[in-house]
């Protein structure tokens, strides 16, 4: 009896030493994070995505109610307008996330962007206790590595772009409160895993084709365990379903409108070349990267190759051809089965999903591939064998993952020069926040948006002065656009001619430059010279 209290003293003992092993690695991981993010609370410029959410967290936690894009919804609270949805498949999770820091720190880029990296961290806290559960600490600590580390998820993470940090971080929490469930057959932990999951769909749909998947794989491989544990505790089942279904619950009656969206995008044939580009950029690091540097267009980033490259393909190939070859155990191969049929099915299923052609589609399956690689990491370090073998194995395993460790910190360090460089390019520039700057207490003023990307930007940074967005009318005239009013009060934003997205604005900016109009036209440019936009004003 003694030996036996003894026993479980000595594993306490460690299982706190490891667990305090994990949070220091995290936490050092995290400063990591924001040391290399620290010139991103200025450069690149406001992006749209990002203005949107933190427009509308805004306006709920000052009172105050601006301009935002056609499709928003707000429920009044305390008479003050909260955001519940974005657009009709896009829930306003993010603004709720932001709301807290917004109110106790204040409403600027600074602060958006590091509460981004924060809920970040977060989510890459969870994954790294949810490997430890499952596979130990040092695998945990490899894993928290490679997916901070990782050019797609920093970038994603600082600048958090179509809503990506909230549902990556409600994976990372279901994967957490799975791997507890699947050890310890906890009641609670199934139904978090549950409720984030459906907070994840809430916060946008498209998270369905990764639990579908998930889901596909699950039943290939462990069909026999999940219906022993329907079969003996269906109300727990049941439970986790009613946990799942709650979020979602108000997003159906925009079922309809979310139809309509999918029915306008390209056909699948026509978006396939863009993301399968998209993909290989995601895997090599290069995304980012391609995308300061042409200032978001995205008809041409992938005409040159990039500067920068991470061999995540190649080490998630060689992880799998290892596993295959020196894993006997049937256990273990089936959790290998079911991870890559789940990155399998996921990625098939962005592929196949219209209109997700950008890196925050196609990053859907994260992190489930960092996952793949250090349960490949962890069965391959234990494998039984000739001792030449294992020691060949293992010294193979441990250079992957430093030079793969290596080379995303180049691709990171790369693609912040380049930000550095130009203050970001066209839609992604600093430039307009500069403007923002000079005109925010401009109560005289009155900003008009003749393209998309402006307005939300000047929402956020810009307090006191009259927004309009006209253009979303522009295309019930058919072509004959009307006259712009000629007011003095009045500043009409146009893009540079390569970054306009419904042309109304060149057309107006071409005009005007040779009408011999009393106008003023001024260029406003990148670090690097380049024009980015014009603003327009007419003479008194």
């Amino acid at each position: 009896m003694g030996q036996s209290r003894h026993t479980d003293r000595v594993s306490s003992y460690l299982t706190r030493r490891e667990l305090i092993v994990t949070m220091a690695i995290w936490v050092a991981l995290s400063i990591v994070a924001i040391a290399m993010a620290r010139q991103n609370m200025s450069a690149p410029g406001l992006y749209y995505d990002e203005a949107v959410f933190g427009g509308l967290a805004k306006d709920f936690v000052i009172g105050q109610k601006r301009l935002h894009m056609p499709g928003c919804e707000t429920v009044t609270i305390f008479n003050r307008r909260l955001p519940v949805f974005v657009q009709p498949y896009l829930g306003a999770l993010k603004c709720w996330m932001l709301i807290p820091a917004f109110t106790v720190f204040g409403a600027n880029l600074a602060v958006l962007r590091l509460t981004s990296v924060f809920w970040a961290m977060l989510a890459v806290l969870f994954f790294m206790l949810g490997i430890r559960r499952w596979l130990g600490t040092w695998p945990a600590i490899a894993g928290g590595i490679l997916l901070t580390l990782d050019p797609a998820w920093f970038f994603i993470g600082v600048l958090d772009w179509g809503s990506a940090v909230p549902a990556l971080f409600c994976r990372c929490l279901a994967f957490y409160f799975g791997s507890v469930w699947w050890r310890n057959r906890n009641v609670a932990s199934l139904l978090l895993a549950g409720l984030f999951l459906g907070l994840g769909v809430f916060n946008k749909i498209d998270l369905l084709v990764f639990i579908a998947a998930t889901g596909i794989a699950a039943l290939c491989f462990y069909a026999q365990d999940l219906w022993q544990v329907v079969r003996s505790r269906g109300w727990v089942t049941t439970a986790a379903c009613f946990a799942f279904l709650l979020p979602i619950v108000i997003t159906l009656p925009r079922m309809g409108k979310v139809l309509m969206v999918a029915e306008q995008t390209p056909s699948l044939a026509g978006e396939l070349k863009e993301k399968l580009h998209t993909l290989l950029a995601l895997y090599d690091g290069s995304y980012f990267y391609r995308l300061i540097n042409l200032g978001g267009l995205f008809n041409k980033m992938y005409d040159q190759p990039a500067a920068v490259y991470v061999p995540l393909w190649l080490v998630l190939a060689i992880a799998v051809v290892a596993v295959a070859g020196f894993v006997r155990n049937k256990h273990r191969l089936r959790a290998m089965g079911f991870l890559l049929t789940s990155l399998i099915l996921t990625t098939a299923g962005v592929l196949l999903l219209p209109g997700a052609v950008r890196i925050h589609h196609a990053i859907l399956p994260f992190p489930v591939p960092q996952l793949i690689i250090v349960t490949a990491f962890a069965l391959l370090w234990n494998t039984t064998g000739k001792r030449f073998a294992r020691r060949a194995v293992r010294i193979v395993a441990i250079v992957s993952l430093v030079l793969m460790a290596a080379t995303q910190v180049y691709a990171i360090a790369k693609t912040e020069k380049l930000i550095a460089d130009t203050g970001g390019r066209g839609r992604w520039s600093n430039a307009l926040d500069a403007f923002c700057r000079e005109n925010k207490d401009r109560s005289d003023l009155v900003i008009a948006s003749l393209d998309w990307g402006f307005n939300e930007q000047v929402a956020f940074l810009a307090d006191r002065p009259q927004l309009v967005e006209p253009f979303w009318a522009f295309s019930r005239y058919n072509g004959q656009l009307p006259a712009l009013p000629q007011r003095s009060g009045y500043i009409y934003l146009t893009h540079s001619p390569e970054y306009s997205l419904f042309g109304y604005d060149v057309s107006y900016l071409n005009e005007l430059q040779t009408s011999g109009e009393a106008v003023d036209i001024q260029p406003h440019s990148d670090r690097q010279g380049q024009v980015v936009f014009y603003t327009i004003r007419f003479r008194e």
